[in-house]
């Protein structure tokens, strides 16, 4: 009995002397007679052969003392109803749970009677149910599990959790199996790791090969196993064995962890930064949002009380009209009463016979004095506060209509202040040579000088996005031109004969009279909305801020890029 040979130094000296008999049916039955005995006389420091002979007497399967054991043909013992079981649960060849080798699934299955009668005893000794009460109470005590453990594949009844998975035999064990796996010789070289479920342990083999992912390939960083390492893409790559690049990822692994952790506190300090932009950003276009809410209020306001000021003023003027006509119409009514009384005196006096009275009436209504009645009565009436025509209306549009652009560049991005520099162009020919002082003086031009078009010069600098001015000093000169050229198109403001003229082209788009003291004049180039604009920039009081009035805006077309021209007829001009 292999199961005996294990302790035989410590056992009891009658047990000693049994197991020198041959294994016979008189040494079982001698030796169920003295396995109580000896029990009993043990202490509890005594027990370690006893233990030993429990884990023989153990089915592998349940875990317990043998109950009706039977045997198969390799040799391992079980539980006749714990090897059924596991006939019923086993897909394909029926084989032994323990050595994996095959079984005749027809073969009965004989009762190891001799087995049976050992386990027996061993159950009915006093010391073996003292242990069994004790083991009760732990189980009792350690009942709480989680639901969610990964169970012993090995225990049928009442599943325990699993310690260890084995990757060799892709089965999850518990304690128990698991003390009982490692024991067996031809398992004990197996791969255990912490338990993992079905998905876990289909990670751990090779997709292709089906094998253990023992390997690590240095060149792709990936798992590998044997024969992805000899036989498939890594067969020349840098391979090592997975234990070492465990060893070597473990080693890089608190410098990996600090540098992720630094990069994390970095992300989070971006993060918080960000945060904070996008807290200020919503305060302070909430803050426009209001200012403009207020603002665009406030000016609607105005313009309702505006609206309703003049509406009151006509109303007030129609009323004194009306008035004056009312008093005409009853003095010429009180008139008219007068003249139909005179009309039904006559009518009666015809009828008089009498030549005294006759004579005596009708002198005493000629007699009544009659003012003239004119042919058209004219009523000197107020003149009226307000007065809309078609002029007026033109005029008050383009107020409007610089108002409306004035708050428009009050809330655009504010143009840039370009400082030109600029080139000569004579006779409408271009020139190489470069002007370096800012200072433009009106050169003697040829025979080609025309009222609206003479010779300028114009900058090096070209524009095609975003918006720019520049301002130029152009009291020094009593005519002149600024403005921009696209292509072959001109668009300009130019003073000439006491007049400001607006020009596209050769077309006259505006003349107005020359504001007094004009001294600097702004260009204003938007390439956003292809919009031209021309101000009176000269400062009030010398103060140079809320010094800007607008001239004439022109809508130009959206042709890039565009040079700013300078022209100087008489004096001279300079940029600023």
């Amino acid at each position: 009995m292999m199961f005996l040979a294990r302790g035989r130094s410590s056992l009891p000296a009658e047990l000693q002397r049994l197991l020198c008999y041959p294994f016979q049916f008189h040494f079982l039955l001698e030796l169920s007679s003295l396995l109580p005995a000896a029990l009993r006389g043990q202490s509890m420091a005594e027990l370690g052969p006893v233990a030993g002979l429990k884990e023989e007497l153990t089915c592998p399967v349940c875990l317990g003392i043998y109950s009706n054991p039977v045997s198969l043909s390799c040799g391992h013992s079980f539980c006749k109803k714990c090897i059924q079981e596991v006939r019923r649960h086993q897909q394909g060849p029926f084989s032994c749970p323990l050595c994996q080798a095959l079984a005749d699934p027809t073969m009965e299955l004989q009762t190891n009677i001799q087995l049976r009668s050992i386990a027996q005893k061993f159950l009915d000794a006093p010391a073996h149910q003292e242990e069994e009460k004790g083991g009760a109470q732990e189980k009792g005590e350690g009942s709480g599990q989680q639901n969610e453990a990964i169970l012993c594949d090995s225990c049928l009844e009442e599943p325990q959790p699993a310690v260890k998975t084995c990757l060799n035999c892709e089965a999850s064990l518990c304690q128990a199996h698991l003390t009982k796996h490692n024991t067996r010789s031809p398992l004990k070289d197996h791969v255990l790791v912490e338990p993992c479920d079905a998905q876990l342990l289909a990670e751990r083999r090779c997709p292709q090969h089906g094998k253990l992912l023992e390997c690590y390939c240095q060149t792709d960083s990936v798992c590998i196993c044997v024969l992805c390492s000899v036989t498939s893409s890594h067969k020349n790559h840098e391979i090592t064995a997975l234990e070492e690049a465990f060893g070597q990822a473990q080693s890089a692994f608190c410098g990996a962890l600090e540098t992720v952790k630094t990069r994390k506190a970095a992300l989070r300090g971006i993060i918080s930064n960000l945060l904070t932009q996008e807290d200020e950003v919503e305060t302070t276009e909430s803050q426009r949002r209001n200012q403009l809410e207020s603002l665009f209020e406030e000016m609607g306001l105005q313009l309702v009380n505006k609206k309703e000021e003049v509406l009151r003023a006509l109303r007030h003027n129609e009323e004194q009209q009306l008035s004056q006509i009312q008093r005409k119409i009853q003095n010429y009514k009180e008139e008219e009463d007068a003249a139909s009384h005179d009309v039904q005196e006559l009518e009666a006096l015809r009828d008089q016979k009498d030549p005294l009275l006759f004579t005596k009436t009708f002198a005493a209504i000629q007699a009544r004095k009659h003012k003239p009645v004119p042919k058209k009565v004219h009523v000197k009436l107020p003149k009226p506060p307000f007065i809309l025509n078609e002029s007026t209306a033109v005029s008050v549009q383009r107020l409007y209509k610089k108002f409306l652009l004035d708050v428009e560049s009050s809330f655009a991005t504010p143009p840039v202040h370009e400082h030109l520099s600029h080139s000569h162009n004579q006779d409408f020919g271009r020139s190489s040579s470069i002007v370096s002082a800012p200072r433009l003086y009106s050169p003697h031009f040829g025979a080609r000088k025309t009222y609206t078009s003479y010779p300028y010069v114009e900058s090096n600098q070209s524009f095609s996005e975003g918006s720019h001015f520049w301002e130029v000093q152009v009291s020094q000169s009593q005519r002149w031109k600024v403005g921009i050229i696209q292509e072959n198109l001109e668009s300009y403001l130019e003073m000439s004969g006491g007049y400001l003229s607006v020009f596209i082209g050769t077309r006259m788009i505006t003349r107005q009279n020359i504001p007094e003291g004009l001294e600097v004049v702004r260009v204003e180039l938007d390439c956003r909305t292809n919009q031209l604009s021309f101000y009176n920039a000269t400062s009030k009081d010398g103060d140079p801020t809320g010094s800007l009035w607008l001239i004439e805006t022109l809508s130009i077309p959206p042709s890039y890029p565009a040079h700013a021209i300078f022209g100087a007829f008489c004096g001279s001009l300079e940029i600023l």
